[in-house]
């Protein structure tokens, strides 16, 4: 097991670590939110014929060209008809937005442009319409076989209607996993109960599952342990049995009562990494239970949030065969001053300036327990070690809560 590794460090064991799950078929339905574990292609040309964007109608612009300005009508070309043709070159078709140019026409005329004749419509004189306006030509979006949608890419609106328009019925997808979350402490109470003065309602748990559910996990089983070796490694067993990962928080440090990482190493768990030089969430521990990654996070609500978005939920996205997202980035607008040499988490609140550049605003909070100071912050900036001061006007990197 290795300890007190960089942030870096401890970044890359996880990922190199954690497994990829495998891929499962789900019905289109069933798809949503999932990361996509196939490429996707054109089933055919994009779009699959030339279409008309007006309303109008459809005529052969040589004929305008030509001097001609009345055109006799010879049908009406609506979407879902297949397409019809010119019987000749001065005539032209009533057309409707989406529907298939008709054979022979190459130029649509909006009905705007138009005006009423005995039989036809007129173009009025003022109007110079541009060979091939207002068709979305067939294949101009994308030819049939090109890539859609990559491997890794999660699935939202946009996705779904590329899969449906491409007759992916039953796409290839990451699992949907079953998270266990297990918080430990003597001191915390549900919900239901009131607190004594020495006691504080467990918070934990529905901020991690509130995270993990807004980044795609909703598989997710909050449960207590006490601070009793024998009662913990009973909810232990009973999480890791049923679950894909495993996340508890609280207990991991070096206190009396820190009893996680030994009942998981009794319980046979492989110890990988603990502590990491960073502030919060140094008391960290990561280990593998067979193929299922377990993460120790510590109790302190603030520490526990940052190391589950800065670590955790990577983690699971790398597992679900997601790519690592590009780093952002944002401009600090207040110096910060931090002393020891350690990576310092430090929460902000994002804004926007009026040259659209992207703004921390530095919220620390009082302790690492003070949870009630992130209502106030969209995220976090991580501060490099070695520094002591970081001045206003620094690119940092964040992590947002929700991003």
């Amino acid at each position: 097991m290795q300890t007190e590794l960089t942030v870096a460090q401890a970044e890359r064991l996880i990922r190199e670590t954690v497994p990829t799950w495998p891929a499962e078929t789900v019905a289109l339905d069933a798809a949503a939110g999932r990361v996509l574990r196939q490429n996707v292609l054109a089933e055919r040309d994009l779009p699959p014929y030339d279409r008309a964007t007006m309303d109008g109608i459809a005529m052969r612009w040589r004929a305008w060209s030509a001097g001609q300005r009345e055109f006799p009508l010879e049908g009406m070309q609506s979407a879902g008809q297949a397409p019809g043709a010119l019987s000749n070159a001065g005539a032209a078709w009533r057309i409707a937005t989406g529907a298939p140019l008709p054979r022979g026409a190459d130029t649509v005329v909006p009905v705007e442009r138009l005006s009423e004749t005995n039989g036809g419509v007129r173009v009025d004189d003022d109007y110079r319409p541009k060979r091939g306006q207002f068709i979305h030509t067939q294949g101009s979006d994308r030819r049939a076989g090109a890539l859609l949608l990559k491997e890794g890419q999660r699935i939202g609106g946009v996705e779904m209607a590329l899969l449906s328009a491409n007759g992916v019925a039953r796409p290839r997808v990451a699992p949907d996993p079953r998270i266990a979350l297990v918080s430990t402490g003597d001191e915390l109470v549900g919900l239901d109960s009131r607190p004594e003065s020495w006691q504080v309602r467990s918070s934990n748990g529905p901020a991690m599952s509130a995270l993990l559910a807004r980044r795609g996990f909703g598989r997710v089983t909050a449960a207590h342990a006490p601070d009793e070796p024998e009662a913990l490694a009973e909810r232990i067993r009973t999480a890791l049995s049923g679950s894909d990962a495993l996340i508890l928080s609280g207990g991991v440090s070096k206190g009396a009562k820190d009893y996680v990482p030994g009942v998981l190493t009794e319980l046979g768990a492989r110890p990988l990494l603990h502590r990491i030089r960073q502030r919060p969430g140094f008391p960290l521990w990561f280990g593998m239970h067979g193929e299922k990654p377990v993460f120790g996070l510590p109790g302190n609500p603030v520490s526990s949030l940052v190391c589950l978005r800065r670590y955790v939920i990577p983690a699971l996205e790398k597992a679900q065969g997601a790519p690592s997202p590009a780093p952002e980035h944002a401009t600090l607008t207040k110096d910060a001053t931090f002393k020891p040499s350690l990576t310092w988490f430090l929460p902000v609140r994002l804004a926007t300036d009026s040259d659209g550049r992207l703004l921390a605003h530095p919220r620390p909070t009082n302790t690492s327990g003070d949870f009630a100071s992130l209502a106030r912050t969209d995220g976090f900036a991580q501060l490099p070690a070695h520094r002591s001061r970081f001045p206003s006007g620094r690119p940092v990197r964040i992590f947002r809560w929700n991003g």
